[in-house]
């Protein structure tokens, strides 16, 4: 999800659903698998039931660490005459500040098409949206960001 306004950007990632729909389809999951290994292990095909195990547990762990980082969010503020970025991960919150005035918004092109959006002043960086949004939302954002900036300038 991106939310620009004119003194802020915030991006976080796409997280549409909560804690207790996940445990709800966790649980029937686990239900319906367990029902259907059942089956197998009484007509003797006992070896569905450890690979229903281990799908399972595969499954719960790709869904918690989705969940871990559902609360990550990146964010730019532009305060006065600085720019401040915020970004938290997994609750581990960096915050770097560079000078409006001196402030380069640079996109560049990766090798797989991938384009990633860099903030940053007197050699050092910031990559911004790497992991929540797309090309076409970083060149958004990026064009954005610099129209801000000559507005401060």
């Amino acid at each position: 999800m991106l939310s620009i306004c004119e003194t802020q950007c915030v991006t976080r990632p796409n997280a549409s659903a909560s804690t207790e729909s996940v445990c709800k389809l966790l649980l029937s999951l686990v239900v319906f698998s367990g029902l259907i290994a059942l089956a197998f292990l009484h007509v003797g095909a006992w070896m569905v039931l450890p690979f229903a195990g281990l799908e399972l547990v595969l499954v719960v762990l790709a869904f918690v660490v989705v969940l871990r980082h559902s609360s990550d969010y990146e964010k730019i503020t532009f305060v006065q005459d600085q720019v401040e970025i915020e970004q938290s991960v997994l609750g581990e919150i960096k915050h770097v500040r560079f000078q409006s005035y001196w402030t380069r918004i640079t996109l560049r092109e990766g090798e797989n098409g991938k384009t990633s959006l860099w903030i940053g002043s007197h050699h050092q960086e910031v990559e911004f949206g790497r992991d929540t949004m797309d090309n076409a939302q970083r060149e958004q954002v990026a064009s954005h960001l610099k129209r801000v900036l000559l507005k401060t300038k």
